[in-house]
């Protein structure tokens, strides 16, 4: 096999890891079928749950879960269908009795809706916070006990993972929160395309210059004239500067 032939092999494989929503379907995958497999050929279950058809919920949930990821994974700017495979499994977990599973995957959606500023409009806020409440009354069959638990988890999970984000967006606080336009800067199409892509999908530098079809050193003298623009010192400061701008 040639040269060329391998390292055109190496940059897709990097390209793939620059588009962290794919890679995170793909890992979606790889779970959910092992979870299926197990399930179905196996006695091994989590299921510690209470309620009816327990295990159709169960299945029906990784099913369509899995085929989100399928989804996502080649629809990959689309995070809300990852969002919804997040949700899916979580509810269900709620109701096969796995909360500390839900808990956890509670937090990543959290996490995630966060740093794409998705909670910023009240309607979205308002589903968020709806379906937070259905999360709670699948709880309640379970105990007070287990309802007391997983409400103060939840609360204690989501304030301190909100604080890190205030304090992480307040760290970076070059300009004043939405006054920052790229319009407003002399920046050349290559130049906002290496923003865009570095923000929304940590493209490397490497990558852009195969993209543009120039070198890496054209691309360094780039970054670095956007960070002199910018008044931040890298790639780091770059991306906080950004988080939920809209590119489009």
């Amino acid at each position: 096999m040639s040269k060329n032939v391998w390292y055109n092999g190496i940059m897709n494989y990097k390209k793939f890891l620059d588009k962290p929503f794919r890679l995170m379907a793909l890992i979606g995958c790889i779970y959910l079928i092992a979870m299926l497999l197990l399930n179905v050929f196996t006695d091994f279950s989590y299921e510690l749950s209470i309620m009816p058809f327990s295990r159709i919920v169960s299945y029906s949930a990784q099913g369509l879960a899995l085929l989100l990821c399928l989804l996502s994974f080649f629809l990959y700017t689309h995070h809300s269908i990852y969002y919804i495979a997040l949700e899916t499994l979580t509810i269900s977990y709620l109701y096969t009795g796995r909360i500390y599973t839900a808990l956890f995957l509670t937090a990543i959606l959290f996490v995630l809706l966060l740093l794409e500023n998705r909670l910023a409009s009240r309607l979205k806020l308002g589903i968020y916070l709806a379906l937070e409440v259905v999360k709670l009354a699948l709880v309640i069959p379970y105990g007070v006990r287990s309802f007391f638990e997983y409400l103060g988890i939840t609360l204690f999970a989501l304030a301190t993972i909100g604080c890190i984000n205030l304090l992480f967006r307040h760290a970076y606080d070059k300009k004043d929160a939405g006054t920052i336009n790229l319009d407003d800067y002399k920046f050349t199409e290559r130049q906002l395309d290496c923003i865009k892509e570095t923000v929304v999908n940590n493209t490397t530098i490497k990558a852009l210059a195969i993209n543009h079809n120039v070198s890496e050193s054209a691309i360094k003298k780039d970054l670095a004239h956007i960070y002199s623009v910018l008044g931040i010192t890298g790639k780091a400061d770059l991306k906080a500067l950004f988080i939920g701008y809209d590119f489009s």
